[in-house]
């Protein structure tokens, strides 16, 4: 009985991963419902594949593989490009092609150990800025959701901001019971009450225009044959840092949050990751990348255990297949979704705080978050139409502050590194003594410390 309730939490808490994107951009390019059921089963059908394979074969963690933030606003800025009345069809058929060329460049990287390189620069001073901007990144829109702005109209509406502040309090007294199965299941108890709420109101939105045929096999290539861009291709190597940045990041917070000593997981994680992009092309989704915030739900419900993540993937893909029971699924309220998942963010910013804990006594390292933090928070309030003039392939990365933030942390800690390394003569990287040089004046050897 345990199992299937795990399973069944992990199932909801995968599907909540998967709901926004798919959905956001069939808005922007103007999908028909029918076209817009067929993405979000192709998406929920690529997330359980993709989550299956990490788990099995890459990192082998509880660890939601959702759609990457980068792509989906590859999507979005494309689709804003587009003249009005002008068809999104060749746009999207070039993303089925950045998609396979990024799985390719991603299995590259990967066969060829360069993950093992980039492993080495997340250090507490990156991992807590990353899980910082994160947390800021996704505040807005959770809170917004919670809110209600945007479920139907662009306002506050009382009769669904409290029924969804409800089920945050629910979920959150349950997460902090005593009673261990209310505490474990805090999530599942949170949306069968939420839903309930919003069914007593009558705020479920009606089920869209369904297919005739029960069973339906998610379709290759949806959107057509895949269309080469130079542009496209060009944004797709720019944005393959930034993804496999949160691959490593998702992978080092659930090490430490589950308590495993870090392993070199990253070959074997980059390859299934690679392979994993490949498919979101193939069925023409938005590309999957690990999600952090994996870690704050097993945090919160305190599940570690493969089995069930592995049942609720599948479960996941079976849903995949019945159109009915996927538009069933997305009939769950965005608002009690964003309210569930606000105590595994909590929980998520709460790992941040600590990962900082252990620099707050270094000047130099406090100065490169605080910059970081700055220059990343800053960004994310950029108008995305400021960024017209820009050439296109800087605008997915200037448009996601995470990214800008992270990116400033990791060359920010390696220059000044660099800076003290030269200046003490001890050399950095290649230029490090591989022995430490003997004092002539006593014939002892000088300790070579650490830069950091």
């Amino acid at each position: 009985m345990r199992t299937l309730l795990d399973s069944l939490q992990w199932a909801f808490f995968l599907l909540t991963g998967g709901l926004v994107a798919p959905i956001v951009v069939a808005a922007a390019f103007g999908l028909s419902d029918a076209d817009t059921i067929s993405l979000l089963q192709r998406t929920l059908t690529v997330i359980g594949i993709s989550s299956l394979l990490q788990v099995t074969l890459g990192h082998k963690l509880p660890i939601l593989e959702g759609p990457a933030g980068v792509w989906w606003g590859v999507f979005i800025l494309l689709a804003a490009n587009l003249s009005p009345g002008a068809s999104g069809t060749e746009l999207l058929r070039q993303m089925e092609m950045g998609l396979l060329l990024g799985g390719v460049i991603i299995l590259l990287l990967s066969v060829f150990h360069i993950l093992r390189h980039l492993k080495k620069l997340f250090t507490p001073v990156v991992t807590g800025t990353y899980l910082l901007l994160l947390i800021f990144q996704f505040s807005s829109p959770i809170v917004k959701g919670i809110l209600g702005i945007g479920y139907t109209d662009s306002y506050i509406h009382a009769g669904i901001a409290v029924p969804a502040i409800a089920t945050l309090l629910l979920t959150f007294l349950c997460g902090r019971s005593k009673t261990a199965w209310l505490r474990n299941y805090s999530a599942l108890i949170g949306i069968a009450a939420g839903y309930g709420l919003f069914l007593l109101l009558g705020h479920i939105p009606a089920l869209p225009k369904l297919p005739d045929t029960v069973v339906l096999i998610p379709q290759l290539f949806a959107w057509g044959a895949p269309l080469f861009d130079s542009g496209i291709a060009l944004t797709t190597l720019v944005i393959t840092l930034p993804l496999l940045i949160n691959m490593i990041a998702a992978i080092v917070v659930m090490e430490k949050t589950i308590g495993l000593k870090p392993e070199d997981r990253y070959r074997r994680s980059g390859i299934v990751m690679g392979i994993n992009q490949l498919l979101s092309g193939a069925f023409s989704a938005v590309g999957c990348v690990s999600n952090s915030h994996s870690a704050g739900f097993v945090a919160s419900t305190r599940m570690t255990r493969r089995l069930p993540f592995i049942i609720g993937c599948l479960l996941l893909i079976v849903a995949g297949l019945f159109p009915f029971l996927t538009a069933a699924l997305a009939s769950v309220p965005v608002p009690v979704a964003f309210a569930v998942i606000f105590c595994s963010f909590a929980h998520l910013l709460s790992a941040g705080l600590k990962e900082l804990g252990a620099v707050l006594h270094d000047e130099k390292k406090l100065t490169i978050v605080a910059f970081s933090l700055f220059a990343g928070v800053g960004s994310m309030f950029i108008p995305a139409g400021s960024l017209a003039v820009l050439p296109d392939v800087l605008k997915p990365i200037l448009n996601n502050g995470l990214v800008v933030g992270v990116l400033a942390s990791i060359l920010l800690e390696q220059a000044w590194q660099w800076k003290d390394a030269l200046s003490s003569g001890s050399g950095f990287g290649p230029w490090r003594h591989k022995h430490p040089p003997i004092e002539r004046s006593t014939g002892h050897a000088v300790n070579d410390q650490s830069v950091l």
